[in-house]
């Protein structure tokens, strides 16, 4: 049986789904640095997981974020 703590963070899951599902992604060019923290590579987008998972959680953070001035200023009243 699922706790309020299971519950909540599969809701949250969901959120996160739908908010990138309706994304358009992007596919990031090889350009000879880590797309995190710009670390130089030979082949790859980023030099390890640490750093893909990091870019990851960021874009999706972004795809969460109002993105239109009215709704910041009703999410900065809250």
């Amino acid at each position: 049986m699922a706790d309020e703590a299971d519950i909540a963070s599969e809701s949250e899951q969901l959120r996160t789904d739908a908010a990138l599902s309706g994304r358009e992604r992007h596919a990031l060019p090889e350009t000879g640095h880590c797309h995190n923290c710009d670390e130089i590579i030979s082949t790859g987008l980023f030099c390890d997981a640490d750093c893909r998972d990091d870019y990851e959680k960021r874009e999706r953070f972004s795809a969460m974020r109002p993105r239109n001035s009215e709704q910041a200023e009703y999410f900065a009243k809250k």
